[in-house]
């Protein structure tokens, strides 16, 4: 285990400059070369003291963003035909890809991990999927499934 200093909220329960255990290859495989944490130094420690106003407003901003984008999302509803067979299964499905094209399509740029779609979508009929957009925000975006047979 290793223990880093957090520079940016993620997760629920880490704050910025907590101090947490992490494996050794979250650590130095995530969580540092993507500037979301520094090694547990007390010269690290000190440094993000000094900078946690920042952090702070930074932080405040990117919820800001996220309540915002969640307000656009929630207004939407994906409708999408998929060829299916007469018992409503799909002959293909619908992807995270496909959630995330349709965002981008209307002006919403998320990250396709932001998407928690589980599993993908195999049969019509209509489904809400959840966005976390921030550890404190998050929202859900609303999909109906449709055959080409079914929606004449």
């Amino acid at each position: 285990m290793t223990k880093v200093v957090v520079l940016e909220k993620f997760k629920k329960n880490w704050e910025i400059g907590s101090v947490v255990n992490v494996k050794d290859g979250y650590a130095r495989n995530y969580l540092i070369p993507n500037g979301k944490a520094k090694f547990a130094t007390n010269e690290n420690i000190e440094e993000i003291k000094l900078l946690e106003k920042s952090l702070l407003k930074k932080d405040d901003e990117n919820k800001s963003n996220a309540n915002d984008i969640a307000t656009k999302i929630n207004e939407l509803k994906f409708i999408k035909e998929i060829a299916a067979k007469e018992n409503g299964e799909l002959y293909g499905s619908l992807s995270v890809s496909d959630i995330v094209n349709f965002l981008s399509e209307n002006d919403i740029i998320i990250q396709k991990k932001s998407v928690k779609l589980g599993n993908k979508i195999k049969t019509t009929g209509e489904y809400s999927v959840d966005i976390d957009l921030h550890p404190e925000v998050n929202c859900s975006l609303d999909i109906e499934i449709l055959s080409p047979k079914t929606s004449s």
